[in-house]
């Protein structure tokens, strides 16, 4: 007997018309972002300083969004792009943070070494 209930309750669900396409539109999650909207304030050239060695390096993001620091390419890619992050990941699995505030990039975060670096713009 109790099959035939589970077996009438699974027909009759089968056959209620829910969809979960209906509800849901999983397209959204991959839409892209047009170029017109990409945050291009994260193009240009910044300073970052390393209080350990006192050396200053410069971090560089590209018209085509590559990430260079002190001029070399880093291999990689870019996770995350808004107005609030730019974050690439390298080739080891590492992540380097750009924070925004206000349409201004103001820290790097470098995961490789555990540490925020604030980040003064070039002007040029």
């Amino acid at each position: 007997m109790r099959g035939a209930q589970l077996s009438m309750n699974h027909k009759q669900h089968a056959t209620s018309r829910f969809s979960l396409r209906n509800h849901f539109n999983p397209l959204v999650l991959f839409k892209k972002k047009s170029a017109e909207t990409l945050p291009t304030f994260y193009v240009g050239k910044w300073n970052f300083t390393d209080e350990f060695s006192g050396k200053v390096h410069m971090l560089e993001i590209d018209a085509t969004l590559n990430v260079l620091i002190d001029g070399r390419k880093l291999p990689g890619k870019i996770t995350k792009l808004d107005d609030k992050e730019l974050t690439f990941i390298d080739k080891y699995g590492y992540h380097l943070r750009l924070d925004a505030t206000e349409k201004h990039p103001v820290s790097l975060f470098d995961e490789a070494d555990n540490r925020v670096y604030p980040v003064i713009k070039i002007n040029g």
